[in-house]
């Protein structure tokens, strides 16, 4: 970034992101609210509502676009790469990055495949951030972990967008044995993605609301002869599963991946009563690698 590029005033930001189930939103959102205590115009727009009309979209309005996004083994979703396809040519736009995962492990992956899409396209990333959220497949984490990594968050954010207005250039180191491992992971993921979705079904509960069809980020659910029906273009994100109103939908073979009663967030941050000390230094097992995230940066 040159030093003119520093020093231009930035007045308005806008925030794309893809949030499946509502954590990378929620970052999004204290990106929004920490911008704008500097007096920051922000406007964050979910990728699935513009992605058709990128194109037409007024890049002009702003100074600088943030682009978020959940960890899939490694890897954005595939949603993402198909937004950074339809971005006009040519925006000559500083941009930052932020991506949301359940653990902090090897950063979520690599960022120089974002990187080079978005630089043809004119955008210069030179700020990159990772946010360690609750994990919505497998396992549940516990309220208090939940708390503690929603506050670790909002204060690492804090942080970042200072950063990002002074133009400080942060990126992501992308290791070649990293990048190896997303493509491989990322893979495994794409394939399975297409399965689980395949594999979907609605139980006796379904009442036919069609929450799970207008929900779908990739219209990947359609009702067909009063049924529902599921394509084969999910990216797993979870979205229809959790927000059924009646716990209706199961997956033929991958059940496991549903945490049983639902994904709710959004409970351990407004409950008042929930501590939020959940790892702490002298914490034992699994969660111990959190601890360094949650008490330093690691780029």
């Amino acid at each position: 970034m040159s030093s003119s590029e520093k020093s231009r005033k930035i007045r308005k930001i806008i925030i794309f992101y893809f949030s499946g189930t509502g954590n990378t939103q929620i970052v999004a959102d204290l990106y929004e609210a920490a911008f704008e205590n500097y007096d920051i115009i922000v406007d964050t727009l979910p990728i699935e509502d513009v992605i058709r009309n990128v194109p037409d979209f007024d890049f002009g309005k702003y100074d600088i676009m943030g682009l978020g996004h959940p960890v899939h083994a490694f890897r954005p979703p595939s949603i993402l790469f198909s937004f950074i396809e339809n971005l006009p040519r040519s925006i000559d736009m500083n941009a930052f990055l932020f991506k949301t995962m359940g653990d902090p492990l090897f950063y979520g992956g690599p960022t120089q495949e974002i990187r080079k899409k978005l630089k043809k396209k004119g955008l210069h990333v030179f700020h990159e951030d990772f946010l360690v959220m609750p994990s919505n497949i497998i396992i549940d984490y516990d309220p208090q972990l939940k708390k503690q990594l929603y506050l670790t968050a909002k204060r690492k954010i804090n942080i970042y967008t200072l950063e990002i207005l002074q133009g400080k250039q942060k990126l992501q180191p992308n290791p070649g044995y990293l990048r190896g491992m997303s493509r491989i992971f990322g893979w495994l993921e794409s394939w399975g993605a297409k399965y689980f979705g395949k594999f979907l079904h609605a139980s006796n509960a379904c009442n036919k609301c069609g929450r799970c069809v207008k929900k779908c980020p990739t219209n990947n659910i359609q009702f067909i002869n009063d049924g529902l029906e599921f394509g084969d273009n999910c990216v797993l994100c979870m979205r229809c599963v959790y927000t059924c109103p009646r716990n209706a939908l199961k997956n033929k073979y991958m059940n496991f991946f549903m945490i049983k009663g639902g994904y709710d967030f959004k409970e351990a941050i407004t409950n008042g009563t929930i501590s939020s000390d959940f790892i702490t230094k002298d914490t034992k097992g699994y969660f111990k690698h959190f601890y360094t995230y949650l008490t330093h940066e690691l780029y």
